[in-house]
């Protein structure tokens, strides 16, 4: 009888637990700008004497994205190369992932800045993450905003000017069942005074070459040496475009749909009721 209670009464929490909860299981990593404490700094010196500490990038409030005319409150300032790993390392389907995120760059800079990509789930003790898996941005001394793979090649792109204000999306996928992360397509939308959408893509179909079969981890480019700096927000690494583009928007992951609710919820009035009716029993 005692178990039978115990196990009526975790249903109805457990249920309305879900009820509650904001956070979608098709996302795989997000940050609303207000969790620098998530980010590791993976900064290193050329000849590995030195080690950056801390998270690498800030909180900060005092002039926020604005996006469809709302206020996001809060955004990273990195400064030193921040990492932070996906809830759940990703390989690669013909489905693939999304990854979208509000970039900006501050005076002077010589690059563009964007989100590196690697197969690495942990920061190793030196650094040096060798699962590189492509960059959503920069190359070399560059101010566009392009994919670029493993090998270096990169994709047509946008060029971004410093202060400047955008929204950077790519979708990555597995073309010809390669069991990699072998295709790509690139959005930048620089209208933030809407609500974002992905419009025409500047990349379509990239092949990237040296895919690689997992993703596990994403990097803010942000050089503690030259040095610059960089505001992110709203980063997001989801399953589907529809969660990616409401993260972006929003920094708030998708709610299940009415009907889910609808069905969670009578689970854990039922689940709640049976617990009461055992007790005066």
């Amino acid at each position: 009888m005692k178990t039978t209670k115990l196990f009526s009464l975790t249903c109805g929490l457990v249920m309305l637990g879900v009820i509650c909860s904001r956070v979608s299981a098709g996302v795989l990593f997000s940050s609303d700008g207000s969790d620098s404490n998530i980010f590791q700094n993976s900064w290193y010196s050329y000849d590995d004497t030195e080690l950056g500490t801390g998270s690498g990038c800030t909180t900060a409030t005092n002039d926020p994205f604005i996006v469809n005319d709302v206020s996001q409150t809060s955004y990273l300032v990195a400064t030193s190369y921040p990492v932070a790993f996906l809830n759940t390392p990703t390989t690669a389907s013909d489905s693939g992932i999304w990854l979208g995120f509000l970039m900006q760059p501050i005076a002077p800079n010589t690059w563009a800045g964007g989100i590196n990509l690697f197969g690495d789930t942990s920061l190793p003790a030196n650094h040096h993450l060798t699962q590189y898996a492509g960059t959503i941005g920069w190359y070399a001394n560059d101010m566009t905003i392009s994919i670029r793979d493993p090998l270096n090649t990169t994709s047509a792109g946008y060029l971004i000017v410093d202060g400047q204000r955008v929204a950077v999306m790519v979708h990555l996928y597995d073309t010809g069942h390669s069991g990699t992360f072998n295709t790509g397509d690139l959005y930048v939308n620089t209208n933030l005074t809407d609500v974002v959408t992905l419009g025409t893509p500047l990349a379509s179909g990239f092949t990237l070459g040296g895919a690689v079969a997992s993703i596990g981890a994403i990097r803010l480019a942000a050089d503690p040496v030259n040095p610059e700096t960089r505001n992110y927000d709203n980063i997001v690494v989801a399953t589907t475009m529809q969660e990616m583009l409401s993260f972006v928007n929003t920094g708030v992951a998708d709610v299940p749909e009415p009907s889910t609710l609808a069905l969670t919820a009578l689970g854990g009035l039922i689940g709640l009721r049976l617990f009461r009716r055992r007790k005066l029993t």
